[in-house]
């Protein structure tokens, strides 16, 4: 039974194991992961670049507008605030992973080979959250496929930090995009169904990753 996204193929559970870093059975050895260009990391580290400036800055305007006690006072409620309101501490913690887990699956792609014959990862399409843990959408590049990202699935599980990872392939309309759930807490409520495809991407609760 398919649980995953609606229109998507069956879950993709391949039982090709891993047989060293960067090879499976029956496929060659991949071309080590291309350098990046400086845009594309500022763009993947953006969350964290963005609070290293931002906290600065925001404790400099606090100290200018209400004294530097009064705004250390401010920000430390706060903080005991989310983290002493349960609905708040794990709406916190969901965001949290939905920054963190797109780095652990370029991780695992990069230690199980997933890359082109130029070198390039799967792109992070959207991380969503969901009560389960994250779904991923990737975009993989020529010369990889969904079977592929199947084969490394417990690549993924040890990189993610998760309980479970389910990989989906497309319908055939896109059928570069690869849907991956990333299971985190055991939940008996049933995958939730996705109808279209901008609804796959669920910008409205997830975080737009991009190219």
């Amino acid at each position: 039974m398919n649980t995953g996204p609606q229109n998507w193929h069956e879950e993709l559970r391949p039982p090709t194991p891993v047989l060293r870093r960067g090879a499976f059975a029956g496929r060659p050895v991949r071309p080590a992961v291309a350098r990046p260009l400086p845009t594309t990391v500022l763009w993947r580290w953006r969350y964290e670049a963005a609070l290293l400036g931002g906290a600065p800055l925001f404790w400099w305007g606090s100290v200018h507008a209400v004294g530097g006690l009064v705004g250390l006072s401010f920000v430390t409620a706060l903080l005991a605030f989310v983290a002493l309101v349960p609905p708040l501490r794990r709406w916190a913690f969901a965001v949290l992973w939905t920054i963190v887990t797109p780095h652990r699956i370029r991780v695992a792609c990069a230690q199980a080979g997933l890359v082109s014959h130029t070198g390039k990862l799967p792109a992070v399409l959207v991380t969503c959250r969901k009560a389960y843990g994250e779904r991923v959408y990737l975009w993989c590049p020529d010369g990889v496929s969904a079977g592929d990202v199947a084969a490394a699935r417990s690549v993924f599980m040890g990189a993610c930090w998760a309980r479970d990872v389910r990989v989906f392939e497309s319908s055939g309309q896109y059928p570069r995009v690869v849907a991956m759930e990333v299971v985190r807490q055991r939940t008996a409520e049933p995958t939730p169904q996705v109808p279209a495809l901008w609804a796959r991407f669920e910008r409205h609760s997830g975080r737009f990753e991009g190219f």
